[in-house]
């Protein structure tokens, strides 16, 4: 399956391609996040818990029958949209430049920002908005039943604790954070850049590690570890409460907000992406509309819409370390 990238490519649109390209650069999530067609604002699926078993039998024995257990998760598809307004008479005066471009790159770095905070925090703190999908944050929470808000490992093996309050991250709890999601590797882990310093210093402590790799698709370098990519993301937070055991206790990020003792955790993702594991959604593509005239403006207003959302269908495609302290 086409990545969301590489289906944006065919799109006839060029500003629309000139903006998904400004988006693929400052966004690592949606670089490789496939997306899945879907033609309802309600999204009902199952996830799967575990799986069913098989028995050993003698002759005359009775079968025991299971299906493993599957349980229903319910998502929405919201409309991520912003408008770029672009004063006519500063076109006139700007021979040299174009403000109508400079307007809608930074309204794509605007877009690509919004999708990337949402598809890691959506519907968790107060930061966030009841008009946005749920992100990595809620999904991880309700593997454990469709109401926990609960982020703490005690009844969910795919949240990992390296410490009751806040501790250290070393690379065996890097490894267990890969085992949980099976079968085979994660295809990313995503981090905060602090995150991933920490990691640098571990691999170079112990001699090896972490090496840099290619991306084919996208024709540029970065760090991996045991061969799965290390993206890192500027909305991972990195000022989480210590012993924080709910995602309605994640403060509100803000880049702005200064790490203080006991304010100073961060979280590390590990997820498999593709339709069946982690994906988003989108009910058709992200569309652009020009009007070169608006009532009551001497403007040219350029629209970019995107019905949008995401979800994880399987227990063991998304996993977690929580009460990281990268400094420690």
């Amino acid at each position: 399956m086409l990545t969301k990238v590489q289906y944006d490519y065919l799109k006839q649109d060029l500003v629309l391609a000139g903006v998904w390209d400004t988006i693929v650069k400052e966004s690592p999530i949606i670089q490789r996040l496939p997306m899945k067609p879907v033609n309802n604002d309600i999204v009902k699926y199952n996830i799967e818990l575990t799986m069913p078993t098989v028995s050993w039998l003698q002759p005359g024995d009775t079968i025991t029958e299971n299906v493993g257990t599957v349980e229903q998760r319910t998502t929405n598809i919201y409309t991520l949209i912003g408008d770029a307004d672009t004063d006519k008479s500063m076109v006139k005066m700007n021979p040299l430049q174009n403000p109508e471009a400079t307007d809608i790159e930074a309204k794509s770095k605007a877009m690509a920002h919004a999708f990337e905070l949402c598809f890691i925090m959506g519907q968790t703190t107060t930061a966030t908005s009841a008009k946005e999908f749920k992100g990595l944050l809620r999904m991880l929470a309700e593997i454990e039943s469709a109401s926990t808000t609960d982020l703490d490992g005690v009844n969910n093996s795919q949240v990992i604790a390296v410490n009751a309050a806040s501790g250290a991250v070393t690379m065996a709890y890097i490894d267990q954070l890969i085992d949980q999601v099976k079968p085979g590797k994660p295809d990313m882990m995503l981090m905060s850049r602090r995150a991933r310093r920490k990691l640098n210093a571990l691999a170079r402590a112990a001699g090896s590690g972490i090496l840099p790799i290619e991306l084919k698709e996208f024709g540029m370098f970065m760090d991996s570890y045991n061969g799965i990519p290390l993206f890192v993301s500027d909305w991972m937070p990195d000022n989480i409460q210590d012993g924080a055991s709910s995602i309605l206790d994640i403060i509100n990020f803000n880049q702005a907000t200064a790490r203080a003792s006991g304010y100073d955790n961060t979280i590390i993702f590990a997820l498999k992406i593709s339709e069946d594991d982690v994906t988003g959604m989108q009910a058709g593509g992200m569309t652009h509309e020009r009007e070169p005239f608006v009532e009551s403006k001497n403007v040219i207003r350029n629209r970019f819409s995107w019905n949008v959302s995401a979800m994880c269908k399987k227990k063991f495609s998304l996993s977690a370390l929580i009460n990281i302290n990268p400094d420690s």
